[in-house]
């Protein structure tokens, strides 16, 4: 008996400790944060080719974020500034992220002017982890 309430109990923990990971994942926030490393990250050494390539899965990865359906941590927030502020940057990302995918695509752009859009993309990012980070707090 003594195993079988130790088990139910382990099985519980589990499944709360879960749920509460779930809740504290922003997973398309995760899934820019890995294309953004993959093309910024070599930009800064002067690889170039990574951003030239994917440029348009940045465009994608924004899009996603920016329809994404908020963390539980974000909808319980009462801060409305911040929820607002967050909606306004997830708009910027994405238009950043579409300038700097055109940018590629007129295949006229200079590194330096790769690197400033990258450099604005990657803040704008960074924002984004920044209200991600104040929002956990609340």
């Amino acid at each position: 008996m003594k195993h079988l309430f130790s088990s139910l109990a382990l099985v519980f923990i589990f499944v709360a400790f879960s749920s509460f990971n779930q809740t504290d994942v922003w997973e398309e926030l995760e899934a820019f944060h890995q294309a953004i490393a993959l093309t910024f990250h070599p930009a800064e050494d002067g690889d170039f080719e990574p951003v030239k390539n994917d440029s348009d899965e940045l465009v994608e990865a924004a899009q996603k974020l920016l329809t994404a359906k908020l963390p539980v941590y974000f909808e319980k927030s009462k801060n409305q500034d911040l929820k607002n502020d967050l909606q306004t940057t997830l708009q910027k990302l994405v238009k950043q992220s579409k300038e700097l995918h055109t940018l590629v695509e007129s295949k006229k752009a200079t590194d330096e002017e790769l690197v400033t859009e990258l450099n604005n993309l990657h803040s704008t990012y960074h924002h984004i982890e920044e209200l991600n980070h104040k929002a956990k707090k609340n």
